[in-house]
């Protein structure tokens, strides 16, 4: 597809060389403390195109500060991140669903509690592109997921200007607000997909965002039956420390994946029966500052489940073929305040 000759907006910078452009980003904070790209007009241009996109599309509009965000900056900050123009696709359905109310995007990158988009990629797109899937997911390694997951971060920064201590007001953060961005692993998957579940033809590629704390790792490596997994994946997600009426993410491993379906567990068994773990009663949220007030005599019986209900828990297989190690991941918000949103990748 031919790029666009409409008129880039952007304000352009002459610098010397290359090294003097990196420089250039510091000085002016538009990076996330690691150097990035130099967006040429030239690379902007090419990544509109891959996309079909004019420089002054709308992609997203952030109602509460009445930022809008065109096709033209998210092709400058993906640049910047590292990708190939061929991600663009991905990265635009990622912003599309983050302007879903559903997903709270004011509240997921203003709180203190230190939310991070994690991006879950499926379908096709997934190997076409290159996404890992497999070994270290939520690890370095692999230019799709780290750049992907960087682009989503920078553009929260320098346009929407989430920047750390200004609007950003993480009390600790976590190391996914660099990059948070995994494939599911559907060939491991002896269940539907993620975005089959949600909806859509396993033939089509789509991306889910959610308002993410970091990965909670679940250590099961004597756990030789699906009852054992299941234990310890339902203390985990009971923990008092990150306990909350919101959604959550199951990222299973290969290893107890097989187990699991060995047993004869569905999915929707799974999670009906980690839905029934993950619980506290009103006595141990008191005790532990997650409600308030003192603790009253019936709160001792009084249990609190976490989510509303059994498919409030999202479960995904991702990670290597070798080791007992799954991962919960929590929504960022004591309340329910961001939903996970999946759009097709178009």
């Amino acid at each position: 597809m031919c790029a666009s000759s409409a008129k880039l907006t952007a304000t352009g910078y002459a610098v010397a060389d290359w090294a003097e452009g990196v420089e250039a980003y510091f000085e002016r904070g538009w990076t996330d403390g690691l150097p990035v790209v130099p967006a040429t007009e030239e690379a902007v241009r090419r990544f509109l195109a891959a996309a079909g996109r004019e420089p002054g599309d709308v992609v997203i509009t952030e109602p509460v500060r009445r930022r809008t965000i065109t096709a033209e900056k998210v092709a400058i900050n993906a640049v910047l991140a590292g990708c190939l123009a061929e991600y663009m696709p991905v990265i635009l359905a990622a912003l599309d669903a983050m302007g879903d109310p559903a997903f709270t995007l004011h509240g997921a990158i203003t709180s203190t509690g230190g939310s991070a988009t994690l991006v879950v990629v499926n379908g096709p797109i997934r190997q076409r592109l290159g996404f890992n899937s497999s070994t270290n997911v939520f690890g370095p390694g692999w230019r799709a997921n780290a750049t992907v997951g960087r682009a989503i971060r920078l553009i929260t920064l320098n346009c929407l200007g989430a920047q750390p201590g200004v609007l950003d007001k993480s009390t600790q953060g976590h190391p996914g607000k660099y990059s948070y961005c995994i494939a599911e692993s559907e060939e491991e998957n002896p269940w539907e997909p993620l975005h089959v579940e949600r909806g859509f033809a396993r033939t089509a590629s789509t991306v889910t965002v959610f308002a993410a704390e970091a990965p909670h790792n679940v250590l099961s490596h004597y756990g030789e039956t699906a009852d054992a997994i299941l234990v310890a994946l339902g203390d985990t997600m009971a923990s008092l420390g990150s306990f909350s009426p919101g959604q959550s993410f199951v990222v299973l491993a290969p290893e107890h994946v097989k187990i699991l379906a060995r047993d004869g567990w569905t999915k929707s068994r799974i999670k009906a029966e980690l839905y029934a773990r993950a619980r506290r009663t009103r006595a141990d949220l008191k005790r532990g500052g997650k409600l308030a007030g003192a603790v009253e005599p019936d709160d001792e019986d009084r249990w609190v489940h976490r989510g509303n209900g059994p498919d409030d828990i999202h479960v995904v297989v991702a990670g290597g073929g070798a080791g007992g190690h799954s991962a919960f991941i929590p929504s960022w918000s004591r309340y329910r305040n961001s939903l996970a949103v999946t759009r097709e990748v178009r």
